[in-house]
């Protein structure tokens, strides 16, 4: 159960709810699939149904068909993406009434909006929530999935025993494309995000204009576009105030927004760029980390998600929150040696190799046949 479910869906829980489905069909497996939004999916057995919630309250979304399905499948374990989320309630009754496991795969949703420094009005529903639910789909879960190590703390913090929690990191589908880099004189700078409150531009933004001081063959490339997300009004209008940003500063031309880009043209952009850069201000994984990793460059990254566990003090640079003058330091000082940038990319990439599709759905499945 999940809020979105697609292989095009630019949202890491939807695609990954994708993979591991079709993992488990290539062994044998049957998934049916509850979800409020269908995106584009290629599976021949998965039975995948779409329901309109008949009430919204923020993200929380209602659907008294999906909890009346969720009620009377017949299946050996319920899986729910997300808390604080209706899906994830409904299957908490659905895994009560029928004695069922219950596996709950939390990506980020606990305790993400914390570290976010939103206003009360945008965490106000979290701890409404909380309050009034005592915590309960979470407590009540057979296993609670952590996909970071970091993400595996934040769950201990809010209470969770640790007995109760599984570490399986996200899968991503690598490529197979032979492109050859682009030489065009310049050094890329490249992050691939949604343009999003949550992922900070601003400070990547600041960060390249203050090398771009000392260095001018750089050029920045931003790869995304903005989508509505559960944050609120620091949301709104937030890709017209990173052009405003660009403008101002006088790099409007060296800062590059490309959009939406998917396939060939996506792992184009990775192999004809220099340095990864990720700033945001929270992720319990961020899959852009491992994309760039595997296509061998070197990342500069606010402490967030799995970036430590690849860079581990040898794939690049770990900067504070919004000290953007440090990350300047940091691109300047890797684009300035080209040995140490050749070999933070080959120790990236080696990381990179651990978080593959088939490890996700070999864990995945240990778990669901530990609990039946």
């Amino acid at each position: 159960m999940i809020g979105e479910f697609g292989y095009d869906i630019p949202a890491g829980p939807s695609k990954q709810a994708y993979l591991l489905t079709k993992g488990l069909e290539e062994k044998g497996i049957r998934s049916t699939i509850l979800t409020y939004k269908k995106g584009e999916v290629n599976l021949k057995c998965a039975n995948i149904i779409e329901y309109k919630p008949i009430l919204r309250f923020s993200h929380y979304k209602l659907s008294i068909r999906m909890l009346l399905r969720a009620i009377n499948e017949d299946c050996s374990i319920i899986h729910v993406h997300g808390y604080r989320n209706f899906q994830t309630d409904a299957g908490v009754l659905a895994s009560f009434l029928n004695k069922t496991p219950l596996v709950i795969t939390t990506h980020g949703t606990v305790k993400g909006y914390e570290f976010l420094n939103l206003r009360l009005s945008s965490k106000l529903p979290n701890i409404v929530y909380d309050s009034l639910t005592m915590k309960s789909a979470l407590k009540f879960a057979d296993r609670i999935v952590a996909t970071s190590k970091k993400e595996y703390l934040e769950l201990l913090s809010f209470g969770i025993p640790s007995n109760k929690i599984r570490i399986i990191p996200n899968g991503i589908e690598f490529p197979k494309i032979n492109v050859k880099r682009e030489n065009k004189g310049t050094i890329n700078l490249l992050t691939v995000s949604r343009l999003t409150f949550k992922n900070n531009l601003e400070m990547a933004i600041k960060g390249f204009y203050e090398a771009y001081k000392k260095n001018n063959k750089l050029r920045y490339i931003i790869v995304g576009d903005e989508k509505p997300s559960r944050y609120g009004s620091e949301e709104s209008n937030y890709k017209n105030k990173l052009l405003k940003l660009c403008k101002d500063l006088g790099i409007e031309d060296k800062v590059l927004f490309k959009g939406w880009l998917t396939g060939e043209e996506l792992w184009k952009a990775y192999i004809n760029s220099d340095i990864f850069i990720w700033t945001s201000r929270y992720d319990n994984f961020a899959h852009a980390l491992v994309e760039a990793a595997y296509f061998k460059l070197p990342i500069i990254s606010t402490p967030v998600g799995i970036a430590e566990e690849i860079i581990e003090d040898k794939g690049g640079f770990i900067v504070d929150h919004e000290n953007y003058k440090l990350l300047s330091e940091k691109i300047l000082e890797i684009c300035e040696n080209q040995k140490i940038l050749k070999e933070m990319g080959e120790h990236n990439y080696q990381r990179s190799l651990n978080f593959n599709v088939d490890r996700m759905v070999n864990d995945y499945i240990k778990l669901y046949e530990e609990l039946v």
